[in-house]
């Protein structure tokens, strides 16, 4: 396969400026547009370009609404086919021969890809991470985003699983976890109801939520069989959802 010859547009929105979001790049190059949009990542775009193919445009604020932006994205492309990229994922490479079959087949209106985390440098086997499919190959003319935090992409057509797999770097340490599980339950919180319910039911969900949260992951998914990875991701996403329902409280004064 000759190198950009998949008639597909990437789209990657980016904060970072680390070793992730240049594996994301290059995991890209196949497809004929790579699109990036840039929240103030602090990347030296003048070298990357000297290196990779790609279009950027800036946006000098902080992401609020990622089903806006992403909505806001994919009208840039312009190719009909879309496939969008976090920024500390990459597409394995023997992906591209499958992305390529589904564009040209034109089958489907949106495909599911597989996203295997990668946590202190091992896969998680297991867990709510352990098994996830995300819909990212899109036809844009058929798909749009809801919600502003943990967006989802809608497609009005037939969909399906592919063999697309995606490589998932999230968190390089506890430290940079907690804080990105910090941002994003400040943003979830803005937009749930929590804030709104009596004070007495918010108290229950604050109390049981972050309790059965563990022991979904931890026990009810086999998180235990991932070792202290999985005890970490664990206790993690628990307080994940302390922190949605303290930050809703918050939002009460």
């Amino acid at each position: 396969m000759k190198t950009s010859s998949v008639p597909v547009s990437v789209i990657i929105l980016t904060h970072r400026s680390d070793e992730r979001f240049v594996r994301a790049l290059a995991s890209a190059q196949p497809a004929k547009e790579v699109l990036i949009v840039d929240f103030n990542s602090n990347n030296d775009w003048h070298q990357l370009q000297k290196q990779f193919h790609f279009k950027y445009t800036n946006q000098p604020t902080q992401i609020r609404n990622f089903s806006t932006e992403r909505n806001r994205a994919l009208q840039r492309a312009h190719h009909e086919w879309v496939f969008f990229l976090d920024s500390d994922e990459v597409i394995r490479g023997d992906s591209w021969g499958e992305i390529e079959h589904i564009i040209r087949s034109s089958e489907f209106d949106g495909v599911y890809v597989r996203r295997r985390d990668l946590f202190h440098g091992k896969m998680l086997r297991h867990g709510e991470t352990g098994s996830t499919w995300v819909l990212r190959l899109m036809k844009k003319s058929a798909s749009q985003f809801t919600r502003p935090v943990h967006e989802i992409a809608q497609v009005k057509g037939k969909t399906a699983r592919s063999k697309i797999v995606l490589l998932h770097n999230a968190h390089l340490s506890l430290t940079e976890f907690l804080t990105d599980i910090t941002q994003y339950a400040k943003l979830e919180a803005e937009y749930q109801t929590d804030a709104k319910l009596p004070l007495s039911l918010l108290g229950v969900k604050t109390v049981l939520y972050p309790k059965l949260k563990f022991l979904v992951n931890y026990f009810l998914k086999l998180g235990f069989l991932d070792g202290w990875r999985g005890v970490a991701y664990a206790v993690m996403m628990s307080l994940h959802s302390l922190f949605v329902r303290v930050f809703a409280y918050e939002n009460r004064q």
